[in-house]
């Protein structure tokens, strides 16, 4: 109603000023900031009143793209999530290994991405991804996934051809000759306790009875 009543000014001359607050659903969906609560001259009204128009269209836009994405799921999946996301690769690797087929938005590769993400948490109260809903439903992320996997959420859903990924064999880093390992016996040299030259120290005798860390940072000259 409250832009209804801006519309409403913005036609008509008025002789004060008046005060509009933001709505609460574009509040939760990020905009408030661009939107708090403030006054109008007549003056500004027309100008007010159309980036308000604007913001509604951006979140119409926005909603649109969650709701035709779940709608083209239909009583299947549909998953908003990134594709740098190790919890979306997981979850969608999971469900891929069980025959689900989702229909998948990746926010970070289709425009206005970030704030469909915001749209999405307005609406579902989570703020990270992966977000799945199943058959219309928001029923939760990764870990949402995987248990209804484990249980019967998913028999419902039409099942294809099961896709297991293959997993990236780790490739082992060499270990340099010089480095520092475990069991390695301390040196016997001296070194600063602290930026100071008078404060030099036996290693061995300062490391008795006493747990070392060895961190070395890069371009160091030596360990700290």
């Amino acid at each position: 109603m409250k832009f209804l009543f801006l519309a409403a000014a913005a036609a008509a001359p008025l002789a004060a000023a008046f005060t509009v607050s933001p709505p609460a659903a574009l509040m939760r969906a990020g905009y408030g900031s661009a939107l708090t609560a403030r006054s109008f001259s007549p003056a500004s009204v027309t100008a007010s009143s159309h980036r308000v128009s604007t913001l509604l269209r951006m979140s119409s836009v926005e909603q649109t793209v969650i709701d035709d994405t779940i709608a083209a799921a239909g009583s299947g999946v549909a998953l908003f999530g990134k594709s740098t996301c190790p919890f979306c690769k997981k979850a969608k690797a999971a469900l891929l290994a069980e025959g689900v087929y989702p229909v998948i938005v990746e926010v970070d590769e289709v425009e206005n991405g970030k704030a469909i993400q915001t749209a999405l948490e307005a609406s579902t109260g989570k703020a990270t991804v992966p977000v799945v809903f199943l058959d219309g439903k928001f029923i939760g992320g990764s870990e949402e996934v995987l248990a209804g996997l484990e249980s019967d959420m998913f028999d419902a859903v039409e099942k294809g051809e099961k896709v297991v990924a293959e997993e990236k064999k780790k490739v082992p880093v060499p270990i340099n000759p010089l480095a520092i390992k475990v069991g390695d016996t301390v040196p016997t040299t001296p070194l600063f306790s602290e930026f100071s030259d008078q404060n030099l120290v036996n290693l061995v005798e300062y490391s008795k009875d006493r747990s070392i860390l060895v961190i070395g940072l890069p371009g160091a000259f030596t360990p700290t």
